[in-house]
């Protein structure tokens, strides 16, 4: 991570080259001047009583890194004991870091725990920023990660309510494609003024960015920090130059343990439409799923559960409505989602494209009830025809493509129908949230 001392001594090297550090190439804590002054007083600049908070018992030690770094010796970092590192993914839409893949890959090989962190910008799209997140973890993702991380230290000028609510987007977003609960970075008094405190983000896990020896300062609606960024000059072997350095509030373990926090796995489920216009759907919810609840465009329509057998329900759609989204959710006895499966449904009598989960970021995708006439459908994402798993044609006979996506997140599907000559019958595109 390159901090602002050190960034500004590159602008002025790069000057004469042309070009200069810009507002687009951010790190974390770099816009949040205010919560740095902080020389041990209890009473903070503007007269306010510091709400202090220290950390429940050990911590851990970790460092964040971005590009700025550049090439690390992670092996040393690992030997000198920092158990974690925060790696950025990019500065808001327009500037990927260059050294994410090297990072991401190279903390994993020597053991240090790893999670990813975005510099995020309100005034640019909120979704295309958590697709982005999501985009560059990929299938990546796993068990002993640690959740990915928003940046929030610049308001974009916009209001406090403005930038909440595309906190809220992004937070949402990333959660609902990867399963866990996306940690919060940012500073008190940039949380309070230019977000609101919002109480919504009060499950999130905290990274609070305070330099200061004393415990840190926080901001509601948080009443404890996971995360504190205490100095963005540590010296830390391996890495050339200063660096952000950070504490988990817990033991190595207690991180293990916060990092192996697993998304929920996936939940395979089906449909058909019966003759009389009720929907048949069968869920399996699996061990560990007490209960399984469907959901279309996030409304209950059942919870067909048997724990270790098959979950089924029998719906009638009081509207026939195409391009529905549909979810079926494994939950634990302690409420805990725990299983996870997600498509599309069309509920129409007529032709209708259906999506629906079969496995981990595999979908089964195609058409129901098209004309005897519709000989073959294909599956076509981004350009590329898939193949279909079953049949392994791409022009698929069973009307159908079984996929498995190495890429997570928005997907747009353009399904093809063709006739017995090859000829194009019927095209229907969709947007799945591949997770």
């Amino acid at each position: 991570m390159m901090t602002r001392a050190v960034a500004a001594v590159f602008a002025i090297a790069l000057a004469g080259c042309g070009a200069e550090l810009g507002e687009d190439d951010s790190v974390a804590g770099e816009n949040l001047s205010d919560e740095h002054e902080d020389a041990g007083s209890d009473m903070d600049t503007a007269g306010t009583l510091r709400a202090r908070v220290c950390a429940d018992g050990a911590t851990t030690k970790g460092i964040d890194v971005s590009k700025w770094q550049g090439t690390i010796d992670w092996t040393k970092v690992k030997s000198a004991g920092y158990a974690f590192a925060f790696i950025r993914v990019s500065d808001g839409l327009n500037t990927p870091d260059a050294k994410f893949a090297a990072n991401w890959s190279a903390t994993k090989s020597v053991g240090i725990i790893r999670g990813a962190y975005q510099f995020f910008r309100p005034s640019q799209s909120a979704t295309a920023q958590a697709d982005l997140m999501i985009e560059k973890l990929g299938g990546q993702y796993t068990p002993g990660d640690l959740p990915p991380v928003i940046d929030v230290e610049d308001d974009g000028g916009l209001s406090p309510t403005t930038v909440a609510t595309r906190v809220r987007t992004w937070v949402d977003r990333v959660e609902a494609a990867l399963g866990v609960k996306p940690i919060v970075y940012t500073g008190k008094y940039f949380w309070r003024d230019e977000v609101g405190s919002p109480a919504s983000f009060a499950p999130n896990a905290l990274w609070i960015a305070q330099y200061t020896s004393l415990c840190p300062d926080i901001p509601g609606p948080w009443a404890k920090w996971t995360f504190w960024q205490y100095t963005d000059s540590g010296s830390v072997p391996g890495i050339a130059g200063p660096v952000d350095t950070n504490r988990f509030n817990g033991s190595l373990a207690q991180l293990q343990a916060f990092a192996a926090s697993a998304p929920p796995k996936p939940l395979p489920f089906s449909w058909q439409r019966n003759t009389n216009g009720t929907y048949s759907f069968n869920v399996q919810p699996g061990a560990g799923v007490a209960k399984v609840e469907l959901r279309v465009a996030d409304f209950l329509i059942g919870a067909p559960a048997t724990p270790n057998g098959s979950g089924l329900l029998t719906y009638t759609f009081n509207v026939a409505t195409p391009n529905r989204v549909i979810e079926a959710r494994g939950v634990a006895a302690d409420g805990t989602v725990v299983a996870l499966g997600n498509g599309i449904i069309d509920s129409v009598s007529s032709t209708a494209v259906f999506v629906r989960q079969t496995g981990d970021h595999e979908y089964e995708m195609g058409l129901e009830r098209a004309p005897s006439t519709w000989a073959t459908v294909e599956v076509i994402v981004d350009g590329l025809t898939l193949t279909d798993l079953d049949s392994g044609l791409q022009r698929s006979t069973r009307k159908a493509v079984r996929y498995k996506f190495s890429g997570l997140g928005n997907r747009t599907l353009t399904i093809v129908a063709r006739n017995a000559a090859g000829t194009k019958v019927d095209t229907r595109t969709r947007t799945l949230l591949v997770r």
